[in-house]
């Protein structure tokens, strides 16, 4: 395929945020070719929880209908209980729904999406490098030996993106060296209507039911943990069970409960870009940067930077300028987008590292459920988390 013809947009990686990106620029009458190195469908590690701001997403995609038919619709996201077994519970509001479904499910059917909108789809197609010809035209490496080429590479390859890295983009994130440890289990105690984030001394477990009585159950803890814990089989499921064992609410939700697929480890999952574009080159979700899952913004941030970046674009192939300068407004309204949003995941961190303040703050909001319910819907995407930036929130929360 090198010397071959030239599409107007190669997408390095299937996710959300690619095969979302994939078809707006399809639908806006872009060539457009998409690879991922898996099969779909196929597992990913991800707390498998959709804010209610991302059913938006999938309606404007014409994919809302089978999202909601794969996943229960759920008016509470995750509560939060502190160390000292305060439980924190808020609710959207307004007839806000959010979604819990697997990302074997939701990844498959918005890379079918993607498809019949028109993309190029080639799964098990592992890209392994980069490059930009004299012309400008850039050349996607395949593992094969073959190459595509492109006025437009969009990397949506996650937290250890390729395409970041060989643009020397990637920066790592010191402050905050989190692993995650997620399998599916059958027979969890949960709510039927809501997950919870149960904070323990090592970090914290998301407890969330899924559709077929299935439970997503994942362990947040610091790098030092888990290094001695294999990537995957035995020595990672006693990691595992010790941790679920250590804290006794993750204990007794974890009692009657059968393993059913996993364990997957990754990490560490905060990740930066010193930018994210280049000439020719745009980053999007993960591999524009990610922090914590704890308030579950992976999925929404994905799709809204997805639809971001479409519209730069395709403005930018229509005027025949795919150079940084003429793909700065994305990098302008990701900014402006996700900035209060990422100062908040940044701040809570902070609060999640101080059990004290931590029960402190859990025993106020459950006084106020005002403000429960403002959280919750801050981490749905349906409030601007500048609302719980300001100071009127933090004297409300002192007052109750």
């Amino acid at each position: 395929m090198s010397g071959g013809p030239v599409v107007d947009a190669v997408v390095v990686g299937g996710g959300p945020a690619g095969s979302t990106v994939a078809a707006l620029l399809r639908r806006a009458g872009a060539s457009v070719s998409l690879c991922d190195a898996a099969r779909f469908p196929r597992h990913k590690i991800c707390g498998e929880y959709v804010p209610p701001a991302a059913l938006e997403s999938f309606a404007r995609l014409g994919l809302l209908e089978r999202v909601e038919a794969a996943g229960p619709l759920r008016h509470v996201g995750m509560a939060v209980i502190s160390p000292d077994g305060t439980k924190v519970l808020g609710r959207y509001g307004g007839g806000a729904r959010g979604l819990a479904l697997r990302r074997y499910d939701l990844d498959g059917i918005l890379l079918d999406g993607a498809r019949r909108a028109g993309v190029e789809v080639l799964e098990g197609t592992r890209v392994t490098g980069l490059s930009r010809a004299a012309d400008g035209i850039l050349s996607v490496d395949l593992q094969s030996g073959e190459s595509l080429r492109a006025r437009l590479v969009v990397g949506a390859d996650g937290r250890n993106s390729m395409v970041a890295r060989r643009l020397g983009l990637r920066r790592s994130e010191p402050r905050h060296r989190k692993w995650a440890v997620m399998g599916h289990f059958r027979g969890v105690e949960t709510a039927g209507d809501h997950g919870e984030m149960i904070v323990t001394p090592y970090g914290y477990c998301g407890i969330n039911p899924l559709p077929r009585g299935l439970a997503n159950v994942c362990i947040v803890v610091d790098r030092a943990d888990i290094r001695a814990a294999a990537p995957g089989g035995a020595r990672l499921a006693a990691f595992f069970a010790r941790r679920i064992a250590a804290h006794p609410l993750t204990r007794k939700r974890m009692a009657g409960a059968s393993h059913v697929s996993g364990l997957r480890a990754t990490g560490p999952m905060a990740c930066r870009a010193s930018d994210s574009i280049a000439d020719g080159v745009l980053l999007v979700g993960d591999a524009a940067g990610f922090y914590d899952p704890f308030t579950g913004e992976g999925i929404g941030m994905a799709l809204r930077g997805a639809e971001l970046a479409a519209e730069v674009l395709a403005r930018a192939l229509g005027a025949g300028d795919v150079t940084r300068r003429a793909l700065a407004p994305y990098a302008a309204a990701r900014r402006a987008a996700f900035r209060d949003r990422l100062r908040l995941d940044r701040l809570l961190q902070s609060v999640l590292r101080r059990p004290r303040l931590a029960d402190w703050a859990a025993r106020r909001l459950d006084r106020d459920r005002g403000l429960a319910d403002l959280l919750a819907e801050v981490a749905g995407d349906t409030v601007e988390a500048r609302a719980v930036l300001g100071p009127g929130f933090m004297a409300r929360l002192l007052l109750a």
